[in-house]
Order: C-alpha cells, then sequence, then structure tokens
C-alpha cells in the first residue's frame, strides 16, 4: 500500500526510519515496521488487531533468531515444529526459528504489538565484529537451538521499557538514526541475556530492600550526571553496596555504572540532535569532567564519534 494510503490516525505512531507496511483484511488489521540496520540486526514491530475470529500464520523467510517482546493481549502459538508456546504481555522470550509456518488463533479484539530483533545465526562472527558486547549471543544453545530457548518467560523491566520507547520515539533518519537504534537494540539484548541466565533465587531480596533498590533506579533517572560510586549509593540507601549491586541487575538487567552511562548518553544524543551546544556544555551537563572524557565514553558506547551525529543530520 502506498505510503500516501495509510490513514492519517496511523501515521503518527511510525518510524520516520522505518519501512512500513499496512494491510486491511476483512478479518484484521496488520501494521509492520522494519527498521534495517547496517550489518546483521534488523528490528521488527507489529501491530495485529483482529476483527473476527481467525488465524495468523507468521513465518521467517529464513532460520533467524528472534529476541521477542509481546505487548497486549496474551496469545498461544502452535509452532511450524508441533510445539506450543505461550506469549505473553509485558515478556521477552528467545526463539531460534527456522522457516516455517507458525498458527496463531485470535479472537475479536485480542490485539497486541509484537517487537523483534532479529538475526541469522550464520552472521554470528559478523555480530561479533559489529557488536562485541553481544557475545552472549554467540552460543551453540542458541545458534543450534530450536523453538524458545530460555525456559522462563523474561520480565518487560523498566529499563527495557525505556529503550522500546527510544526507537519508537525516533524521529531522524540516516546514520544519525541507525547508530541510536542499534544500541537500543543492543541494550535489549543484554538486559535479556542476563535475566535469562540467571537462577531465580541467585538474589533474594526482601521487601524492603527490593524498595530500597527501586529508589535507588529512581534517583539516579534524575540524578545521572553527579559523581556515583555503587558504594556512595549504597550508603545512601542504607543497602551493602555488594548486595545493592546484585539486587539492581537482578531488577533492571544493567550494572549500575552501565545504567548511568546509559542516561548519560541518551541525554547527549538529545542534545546533539536538538540543540547547537558545544561538547563542552554537553559533556558537562552528561557529567562528564572534559571533553576528551565525554568523546571517549560517547564513541566506546554508540560506536561512531558525536561530531558525526552533528554532521548527520
Amino acid at each position: 500500500m502506498p505510503f500516501a494510503s495509510i490513514p492519517d490516525d496511523e501515521l503518527k505512531g511510525l518510524l520516520p526510519f522505518a519501512r512500513v507496511y499496512y494491510e486491511m483484511y476483512p478479518d484484521c488489521k496488520i501494521v509492520t515496521q522494519e527498521i534495517r540496520l547496517v550489518g546483521p540486526v534488523s528490528m521488527w514491530f507489529h501491530h495485529v488487531m483482529p476483527f473476527f475470529p481467525m488465524v495468523l500464520l507468521p513465518k521467517t523467510t529464513m532460520r533467524n533468531v528472534i529476541l521477542h517482546l509481546m505487548l497486549g493481549n496474551n496469545v498461544r502459538v502452535l509452532m511450524g515444529n508441533g510445539r506450543l508456546t505461550d506469549l505473553r504481555n509485558h515478556r521477552m522470550d528467545l526463539f531460534n526459528l527456522e522457516s516455517y509456518f507458525n498458527t496463531v488463533p485470535l479472537e475479536p479484539g485480542q490485539w497486541f504489538d509484537s517487537f523483534h530483533i532479529n538475526f541469522r545465526p550464520e552472521s554470528a562472527g559478523e555480530l561479533m565484529d559489529t557488536v562485541p558486547e553481544l557475545a552472549g549471543l554467540i552460543t551453540p544453545e542458541i545458534l543450534q537451538g530450536e523453538g524458545r530457548i530460555n525456559a522462563r518467560h523474561v520480565v518487560f523491566n523498566e529499563v527495557c521499557q525505556r529503550a522500546l520507547k527510544n526507537i519508537l520515539c525516533c524521529k531522524q533518519i540516516g546514520d544519525t538514526a541507525e547508530y541510536f537504534l542499534r544500541r537500543q537494540a543492543v541494550n535489549l539484548l543484554t538486559v535479556f541475556l542476563r535475566a535469562m541466565r540467571q537462577d531465580a533465587g541467585e538474589v533474594r531480596m526482601s521487601t524492603k530492600n527490593r524498595k530500597k533498590t527501586a529508589a535507588c533506579y529512581h534517583y539516579l533517572v534524575r540524578n545521572f550526571a553527579k559523581p556515583h560510586t555503587v558504594e556512595s549509593l549504597g550508603e545512601r540507601f542504607s543497602l551493602d553496596h555488594t548486595l545493592l549491586e546484585a539486587s539492581f541487575v537482578a531488577r533492571y538487567g544493567r550494572t549500575i555504572p552501565e545504567f548511568i552511562m546509559d542516561k548519560r548518553m541518551h541525554v547527549a544524543y538529545l542534545a546533539l540532535m536538538k540543540t547547537k551546544a558545544p561538547f563542552s556544555r554537553i559533556a558537562e551537563d552528561t557529567g562528564f569532567d572534559s571533553v576528551a572524557a565525554f568523546r571517549i565514553a560517547f564513541r566506546k558506547y554508540f560506536r561512531v564519534e558525536p561530531v558525526h551525529f552533528i554532521k548527520g543530520q
């Protein structure tokens, strides 16, 4: 369907960087956004709205490793390999799927949003070269698996919600979007991998300590630019710093320094896109003591110099 034929009320939620497929059938509406990135990783966002009882038959065109995030109603899937699996609201699952049809019966109003991050197993070497942080994906368990890889659903936590919001609210195109979107995908994948490999009872927190960990998270959201150590945060929230760090990773899938860097880099990216502030001002606003330190951190995080973002606008 030509872009001009998409209803105006559907345009507001679309990414400028995405290729959009809008399909209206008598029994359902499907809006698909394909986010192509340089390298082996791609992202897809599907909105499915059934009007009548129907059977959806999704299929991958080739074998893919897929991180799947489900938002909306739960659905039950009969995969092409004969196994049943549930896709649950606000849960994430990792799949290695052959090119076969999967069967998804739907009832009227059983809408859902399905977000995928895909890569092909044969591209594992390229993935490692492009994004070394994703080494945890390059294992026989994942690359040679079949169907759903994780034994337990992984909760779509606050860090994941922020990363997905950053993806869906990105209004940039070209390189300025590509590096940013790829970084959000890396964050989602690393959060998932940590949660998947964590023993259910590995970190036991009392209700009081869970609240302290959550308080630390919300404090860092507002105060990311201040100089912090895990020890100083443990003292602030009256929690042993070792337990605080372990609890933070268990709850959010990021270490405290990683989370602080995520926040700093997101603010720096927005400053580069929306203002003409000099690097010295951006460095100061995001908690770096020099432009050099800011540029090194930015390059390590996005794998590109900050000046590239300015030139790419």
